[in-house]
């Protein structure tokens, strides 16, 4: 289950499409048919909707600059680019999200027990170079549901601790709901807009709640 996020000399930024979703991919030897991109953000928002659960309120729709998905015959992947403003400056960031597709019989078979948010990042690191340091993790109240969210802005490997990019991994208590994350884009964030980004993600709702 192991995902390795850093190399030597640096570190990769890709958001995983969470652990349970990278199980599925690894070891598989072919080459997956793959739907070109889309831009579409009414389509996108459809698609998280039918394939993946979830649903963006009009206020966090309000904030995405642009939107992008894939689809293959493994993974539904969806990501939106946000500007929010948690404090005086704005920001911008990826939301991600990653699901099994429909037809994939991981989507069916292979429904992992539910983690926190914090175990979720150790299972991912797990085996790798680098692991990131867990800054903190909270509980989470979304819309009619709760889980847990983590952040972190750091790794550490080869006795070193390095900075990396401000990273929020929120994992729902809901069973068959993959975790989803924010990742921020080139800022450093300070403590108190740390703070503030869950309140301003919590626009994520779920299709069927439930919880």
């Amino acid at each position: 289950m192991a995902r390795k996020l850093f190399e030597k000399g640096g570190f990769v930024r890709g958001i995983a499409f969470f652990c349970f979703v990278l199980c599925s991919l690894v070891g598989s030897t072919r080459a997956e048919s793959v739907n070109p991109h889309s831009t579409d953000l009414q389509a996108n928002q459809s698609l998280l909707a039918s394939q993946c659960g979830y649903a963006i309120d009009k206020n966090l729709s309000a904030q995405i600059l642009r939107s992008m998905s894939s689809v293959s015959d493994k993974v539904v992947s969806v990501y939106f680019y946000l500007k929010l403003t948690p404090v005086r400056r704005p920001i911008h960031g990826k939301l991600s999200f990653g699901c099994f597709s429909p037809q994939s019989e991981a989507s069916q078979n292979n429904i992992p027990p539910k983690t926190t948010a914090k175990d979720e990042i150790a299972l991912e690191d797990s085996g790798g170079r680098y692991a990131r340091n867990i800054v903190w993790q909270r509980t989470y109240d979304g819309e009619g549901w709760a889980g847990t969210i983590a952040y972190v802005n750091s790794v550490s490997g080869d006795e070193k601790k390095r900075r990396s990019p401000d990273f929020f991994l929120i994992c729902p208590n809901v069973d068959r709901l993959s975790c989803f994350s924010f990742e921020v884009e080139k800022l450093k964030l300070e403590n108190a807009e740390s703070d503030r980004i869950p309140e301003l993600l919590r626009g994520v709702m779920l299709v069927n709640n439930n919880s």
